[in-house]
């Protein structure tokens, strides 16, 4: 027979079990990326898991699924909607949803990062940010993907005449095969986790992107000239589901909002540091050039009417008020 003093033991025991398993159950976010460990984008999430972790511990549990795991950018996006998963950081693919996004397409816009800033911290960054969350799901914040360069195996980029024939990979946004194709370019929309190979096998000669996502992807490595055209500027986007934000308690919310924006806020500070770093290493393998910036924002001119009229005039007039 067992004793009272047994069967007490053995109910505070499943008791504890019961109640400790309760005290400790958490919200699991999982939060798909395409870049991969090492780039800026990387680094931006893991500070939003520190810092949602630290705002809630023991609650929340955040896990980041890096190099494409649930697939490339366009199709994290439609899962977003479909609630597949609870969050996404998204960069120029963000504009296939929302043209307006399509403003930061304008080439040789943004002189320095205060000036992006000042953008993205107006009434255009919260505008973008409404017409996003009317989409399936969040935006919460807007940080960097920094400022793009150009790689490729032909030739130095200087002027924009360099660029003629050159088979380029750009992400799947029509304002940059546009722009590219403007330059004589030949542009090719493959997602990132894919360019890798495609540079190695020499399906394209070239790609663009900024330094950090370059050092990433260790584009470096297959690649033979990097011309410094800061040619673009690309916003990064924290994005939610709206299916499963909704469902969450307001406090969860909040932090994941509050976290957001401290992430966008730390990533221009990383986003200097890792060009300069990165910069360094990179020539190591690659020849460093500057660009003639006269002559590319000379002929980029006529795009600024497109990119206007496909994204959103008033917007981008908007942006170029600021930069005067």
């Amino acid at each position: 027979m067992v004793s009272r003093a047994r069967v007490i033991a053995i109910c505070l025991a499943v008791a504890s079990l019961f109640f400790g398993s309760t005290a400790v159950a958490q919200t699991q976010i999982k939060f798909a990326l395409e870049a991969t460990e090492g780039s800026l984008n990387y680094d931006m999430v893991a500070f939003f898991k520190a810092d949602l972790e630290k705002r809630l511990p023991g609650r929340v549990r955040v896990d980041i699924l890096s190099g494409g795991q649930l697939g490339p950018d366009r199709a994290t996006l439609n899962g977003l909607r479909l609630g597949t998963h609870e969050m996404s950081l998204i960069a120029s693919p963000v504009a296939s949803i929302e043209p307006g996004v399509g403003v930061f397409e304008a080439p040789f816009l943004f002189a320095d990062r205060e000036s992006v800033k000042r953008v993205i911290n107006s009434s255009v960054g919260g505008e973008l940010l409404r017409r996003i969350s009317t989409k399936g799901m969040y935006g919460l914040s807007i940080g960097e993907l920094g400022f793009r360069v150009i790689t490729n195996n032909v030739r130095p980029i200087v002027t924009p005449d360099d660029l003629k024939g050159i088979k380029i990979r750009v992400p799947n946004t029509p304002f940059r095969s546009e722009m590219f194709r403007h330059f004589g370019a030949n542009p090719s929309a493959i997602p990132f986790s894919e360019v890798f190979v495609a540079l190695k096998q020499g399906v394209i000669d070239g790609q663009e992107n900024p330094i950090p996502s370059i050092h990433g992807g260790k584009f470096y490595e297959v690649q033979k000239y990097l011309s410094l055209s800061n040619h673009l500027y690309t916003p990064n986007f924290f994005l939610a589901s709206k299916v499963v934000f909704d469902r969450w308690q307001p406090e969860l919310q909040e932090a994941v909002r509050a976290a957001a924006r401290a992430a966008a806020e730390f990533s221009f500070a990383r986003g200097a540091e890792l060009d300069l770093k990165f910069l360094e290493e990179i020539r190591k393998f690659s020849a460093v050039n500057t660009v003639n910036q006269k002559a590319f924002r000379d002929a980029s001119l006529p795009l600024y009417k497109q990119i206007g009229e496909k994204s959103d005039k008033n917007l981008l007039d908007q942006v170029l008020q600021m930069q005067r």
